[in-house]
Formats: C-alpha cells, sequence, structure tokens
C-alpha cells in the first residue's frame, strides 16, 4: 500500500455487526493497551516476495498479508495459503500495475476502451490514468475475491494496493465489493466521508483502527531500522497496523524494480530482515506490545454478535 505516506486514523467497516468503541474495548484489553498488527504487503507480486512474506509470518511477528490476486506468482502464494489457513490472509485489491518492466492485467473480462486497462491490456501505471466506471472497479475487485476463493483462500479482509479506490465513485464499489463477500476492509476516515456522502452503508458498521503506520517513501534504506524500532517505543495505545513489504534483495526482485530506490529490492530486503530479527521481537516485548490479527478480530466480533442487531447477510 504504498501511497500511505503517514500516520493517519483510519476506519476497519464490518458489515455484521454496529459500532463498537474501539479494538480494546472489543478484546477485552485496558484502554492503555497497545494493540499491533504487522501487515506485509503484495505477496503474489513475484517469487522473491512470496518467500521473503511466507517466511516472515512463520516467524509469528508478522501476522497478516494481503494478496495481489492479478500478479504473476499469485498461484504460488494462493497454493501456500491453502495448505496454511491458520495464517491471516486477506486480498489487496489491485487496480495498477507500477513496474516498467513487469506487468499485470485485469482477472475479469475487459472490453476494448474500458478505462482499466492500456493499449497492451496490462493495468495503468499510476493512479492518475485509471479512468473506468465504478460498476467495473467493483466488477474487478469482485472477481479478484472469486477467483482467490477459487484457489482455496478464505479471506480474512479488503485493502488497497496504491490505494486506487481512494477517490470519488471507486471507494463505494469497493465497499460494495467488501460487502458482497462479508469482508472487512480498510478505509480512511476520508474514504468514509467521501462513502457517507454517496450513499454507502457504512455509518452503523465503522470499526475504528487508530494509527496507521508505514515507512516514508523518503527513508534511506540504511535509516529503516530506526525507523520501525522508534515506532515500537513510540507506539500509542489502541489498534495500530504497521505496514511493511518483505522481499530479497535478488536478481529477479532486482529486474522488477530496477533503480526504484522505496519499496525497491534493498528497502524490500531490508524491511524483511528488520521485522525478523531478534531486535525487533525483543522491542515488542520490552514495549509490552500485544500483537493482533484480523482472526482475532473476527472471532472477537462473533462472540459479541448476540450484542448487536442483525446486519446484511453473509454472501454464499
Amino acid at each position: 500500500m504504498h501511497a500511505v505516506q503517514e500516520s493517519t486514523s483510519v476506519c476497519f467497516v464490518y458489515s455484521l455487526v454496529c459500532a463498537m468503541t474501539n479494538a480494546a474495548q472489543l478484546l477485552s484489553a485496558s484502554s492503555d493497551s497497545r494493540l499491533l498488527m504487522i501487515h506485509a504487503d503484495d505477496l503474489g507480486m513475484c517469487h522473491s516476495v512470496n518467500r521473503a512474506i511466507t517466511m516472515a509470518l512463520e516467524t509469528g511477528v508478522v501476522n497478516s498479508a494481503s494478496l495481489m490476486v492479478p500478479c504473476p506468482c499469485f498461484q504460488e502464494a494462493a497454493e501456500w495459503a491453502s495448505r496454511h489457513p491458520e495464517y491471516d490472509i486477506g486480498i489487496h485489491s489491485t487496480l495498477i500495475s507500477e513496474w516498467e518492466s513487469y506487468r499485470w492485467g485485469p482477472v475479469s473480462k475487459v472490453k476494448s476502451g474500458s478505462g482499466l486497462v492500456d493499449d497492451n491490456g496490462y493495468f495503468w501505471p499510476r493512479n492518475n490514468l485509471l479512468r473506468a466506471e465504478p460498476e467495473r472497479i467493483h466488477e474487478e475487485i469482485a472477481a479478484q475475491i472469486i477467483l482467490a476463493k477459487q484457489s482455496g483462500i478464505d479471506p480474512t479482509h479488503l485493502d488497497s494496493h496504491m490505494l486506487s479506490v481512494a477517490r470519488a465513485g471507486y471507494i463505494t464499489a469497493y465497499i460494495k465489493a467488501a460487502q458482497q463477500f462479508a469482508l472487512p476492509f480498510l478505509n480512511d476516515e476520508y474514504w468514509l466521508s467521501c462513502a457517507s456522502r454517496e450513499g454507502a452503508a457504512t455509518t452503523q458498521n465503522d470499526f475504528v483502527v487508530d494509527h496507521l503506520l508505514q515507512a516514508h517513501f523518503k527513508l534511506a534504506v540504511d535509516d529503516l531500522e530506526e525507523y520501525y524500532l522508534s515506532t515500537l517505543r513510540e507506539l500509542k495505545p489502541g489498534w495500530n497496523v504497521l505496514l511493511v513489504h518483505p522481499g530479497f534483495d535478488d536478481d529477479e526482485l532486482r529486474a522488477i524494480t530496477a533503480d526504484c530506490r522505496p519499496y525497491g529490492a534493498a528497502w524490500r530486503q531490508r524491511d524483511f530482515e528488520i521485522v525478523t530479527s531478534t531486535k525487533f521481537q525483543s522491542a515488542l516485548r520490552e514495549n509490552e506490545i500485544q500483537l493482533v490479527d484480523w482472526r482475532t478480530i473476527k472471532s472477537a466480533l462473533d462472540r459479541h454478535a448476540h450484542l448487536f442487531p442483525a446486519g446484511k447477510q453473509r454472501a454464499v
């Protein structure tokens, strides 16, 4: 989710229950508890990223990830995820193909001139080139969720690659797809205000995550460790989500990312090294940080379901 540059309040909306006050209350934790989800983006992008993310999940520190269904190595990631249903894997809804020499395109059927793809049938490389109608955005996100489910994955949530849905019309299409499959989804307060103006049914289903955190794209690779360790030291009470991008600095990823420094091969290698290090794990313990993931949240929601009026029915 590269487009996020600074901490901001975010909301996750779950379409089956009414509003909860906060994560700590839901999990019966104290109000000063520091809850953290460490979420890896871009599973399915390529072999290097797949290996790094699955290894990071297996360490138990990275405790959530999201899958890019249109990408060339989706099937490899899907096979791993279907063999390991214990891990928290969501859908990284993908509408952009940002690398110059490594491209991907839609899962759904696309007609010429749809605004979703370039002349070669690939997604556009930047959000400002995306011109598809909201209906096409909904169809594509829904198709990605369906393909993931057909591939043996039971997704835990929905989020957005490069925050492509953060615009008028698209946010409602995104919410519609999430609600169609009863998935919690990432949505910040600005998106919610847009969705409310567009008539999306979210106002009684808001679940607030307090801080969305990600290394700023201007950081040097050598500064990443201090960023992550200081983030843990300064973590505020409430539910925090830290976005990371593990990968390996190998021939494959260097060829894909070329000379890109932010989110390039060296950056992703350092992300992997830091979050799987004993220093990082020690910092989690020393700062009394409690790790939570979507399965934890969903389990708590299910336990408290009798307290809330019935919401939308699950899609079947």
